[in-house]
């Protein structure tokens, strides 16, 4: 996707404009539909899953492993 008020885009830069999200167990994922390229230099939003709203499936299996 290229927005024309992004300077990135502008520059022909490789970036992603979604939001890198970074589960418990250090895997990856990202917001934005069609990145498979989940490096975080290419995403300018990187955030722990548990800063999501709702929390992630992942907390749970988190809280499990501490437990046992």
């Amino acid at each position: 996707m290229t927005d024309p008020g992004c300077l990135d885009c502008a520059g022909s830069l490789d970036h992603c404009h979604g939001t890198l999200v970074v589960h418990s167990d250090f895997t990856v994922e990202c917001t934005e539909a069609g990145c498979v390229l989940v490096h975080r230099e290419r995403h300018a939003l990187v955030v722990d899953c548990t800063a999501i709203a709702g929390g992630c499936a992942c907390e749970d299996v988190s809280v499990a492993r501490r437990a046992s």
